[in-house]
Parts: structure tokens; C-alpha cells; sequence
């Protein structure tokens, strides 16, 4: 019984240290709302630079045809988030986050330091659309 019993403690202190236990999905939660913010202040950027003659935004301040929802601080440090132009078409934009960038999102423009880094372009009708980065294969 007593075998069983440690077993079976064994069997839980094992599955936390395997999967990070509640702590580690907890910051997995957070780093998944900072990306989806992230994602929602790139589409901000791409419709701004569309309404200002194709021109990168210096600020992510509304404007009518542009006027949502987007969050410019971190929900859980209330830390903003950094908008960086970085080139006539170029910009990333960064948060803080708990956990280190998974490798993969390396394909959809995301570096080590938790910034996500995009080009525009012109596109047929003089729309503006991000830029995959090289080595992209969506």
C-alpha cells in the first residue's frame, strides 16, 4: 500500500517537472495574449501606413478608418509594447515576454528578444500588405 501510495507521488512530481506544472501554462497563457496583441497592433500598423499615403506611422494613435480595439500595453506588467520603425518600409514591434520565443515562429518574423519584425510593400491597387520574412513557408 505504502509502495503504491509513493509511486503514485512519484508518478505527480514527475508530471510537473515534465510539463512545468500550473506555473509554467500560466506563462504560457500570458506569452499567448502578448503575441495576439502583437498581431492585432501589426494590423493596426498596415492600415495606418495605407491611410497615410503608404507611409509607416511615427505613433499607433486611431484614426476613423482605423479606429479598433488595439491594446497598447501589456495586460499583465502594464509595460507597452515597443513599436519600432526601422527602414522606409520596415518596423517590429516587441513585449516582454516570460518564456523564450518558441524556434518556429523564427519563420513568421519573431526573434529571440520577443519582437516580431515586418516589411510592407505595394500590392496590386496600391494596398499595403506585410511581408513574410525570407525562409517563410506558410
Amino acid at each position: 500500500m505504502i509502495a503504491i501510495a509513493l509511486l503514485a507521488a512519484l508518478a505527480v512530481i514527475l508530471g510537473l517537472v515534465v510539463t512545468g506544472g500550473p506555473g509554467r501554462a500560466r506563462m504560457e497563457r500570458h506569452d499567448d495574449a502578448r503575441m495576439r496583441d502583437l498581431e492585432a497592433l501589426d494590423r493596426q500598423v498596415v492600415c495606418l501606413a495605407h491611410r497615410d499615403d503608404d507611409r509607416l506611422p511615427r505613433r499607433l494613435d486611431p484614426i476613423p478608418q482605423c479606429n479598433w480595439p488595439v491594446p497598447l500595453t501589456d495586460p499583465y506588467t502594464g509595460a507597452p509594447y515597443r513599436y519600432e520603425v526601422t527602414g522606409p518600409r520596415s518596423y517590429r514591434l516587441c513585449a516582454g515576454f516570460e518564456l523564450p520565443v518558441p524556434p518556429d515562429r523564427a519563420r513568421w518574423g519573431w526573434d529571440e528578444e520577443g519582437c516580431i519584425h515586418r516589411e510592407l510593400h505595394s500590392a496590386p491597387a496600391g494596398r499595403w500588405v506585410p511581408r513574410h520574412p525570407a525562409g517563410y513557408r506558410g
